[in-house]
């Protein structure tokens, strides 16, 4: 209501306010997600660089349309489009670390779908399959960190890290694996699936890893180590590296219908883990 020139009263009708009851005025809640880095592993540039929690959108149904479209999942983009709608933080999901990666997509499916997950599951003891419900709204227990002062490598300013082989004695740098580089081995994999050619899991894992060699940064030199890497040094870092880095070890007991052997079980990511039946 405004005053007109002679001071009478004058009703306003303002159709753009939304009123209390409208619909326009709904706020897409939020959750925020402890990482599982506790933010040590990003560089002093990065958005989460000291962070040890991000703060992500509930699903929606634009979601929903991310995780149906034919077109993403036949390029594999579905999951990282998902991520990229639902941060609100500036971070762009290719370039966070694995292990938090995988926590915010937990975080992702409970908001979305709820904490029950009924999946079926193979039993180790009789090799039976069965159904068994996993509670996801438990997913931060599963977090597993070490100090990076407490491992076996030497923790850089840089957030790498330098280890010295027991066998070559050689001392490399390595960078802890974000998105982007698990994209890369994906697409890697895919191709040399598509075109029969022999698979390099391996050696193409530590090409991703493995910045530094004895000082020498040339990628064509470092590969041709990691070709003739020594097997216990392979092993010695692969172990080494598991140890250091975070992650989202999440397991649950579940008893087997058929024998009624109860065992921890990995929570198992199937299609039905985004796409429920019900």
């Amino acid at each position: 209501m405004v005053a007109s020139a002679d001071d009478t009263p004058t009703m306003v009708d303002d159709q753009s306010a939304p009123t209390k009851n409208s619909l326009l005025s709904f706020a897409t809640p939020t959750e925020i997600v402890e990482l599982p880095s506790r933010g040590i592993f990003y560089g002093p540039g990065h958005p989460l660089h000291g962070k040890d929690t991000v703060e992500i959108k509930f699903m929606t149904a634009k979601e929903e349309d991310i995780l149906t479209s034919p077109a993403l999942l036949k390029k594999g983009q579905a999951l990282e489009r998902l991520m990229q709608s639902i941060m609100i933080d500036n971070v762009n999901p290719a370039d966070l670390l694995i292990a938090d990666r995988n926590a915010v997509l937990m975080a992702a499916r409970v908001t979305g779908y709820g904490a029950n997950y009924p999946v079926t599951v193979v039993c180790p003891a009789c090799e039976n399959s069965f159904e068994n419900e996993f509670d996801l709204s438990k997913y931060a227990e599963g977090y597993d960190f070490e100090d990076p002062e407490e491992s076996l490598f030497n923790f850089t300013r840089e957030k790498t890290f330098e280890i010295e082989l027991p066998t070559s004695k050689v001392l490399v740098e390595i960078k802890a694996m974000t998105g982007r580089e698990e994209n890369f081995l994906q697409k890697a994999r895919d191709m040399k699936s598509k075109n029969n050619l022999p698979e390099t899991n391996l050696t193409d894992l530590f090409r991703s890893m493995i910045i530094k060699a004895n000082g020498i940064e040339n990628k064509s030199q470092i590969a041709e180590f990691i070709d003739n890497m020594p097997a216990m040094d392979s092993r010695y870092l692969r172990v080494a590296y598991t140890k250091a880095m975070p992650s989202v070890n999440f397991s649950q007991a579940a008893e087997c219908t058929n024998c009624g052997n109860v065992a921890e079980t990995e929570v198992p990511v199937t299609a039905e883990f985004f796409w429920p039946k019900q």
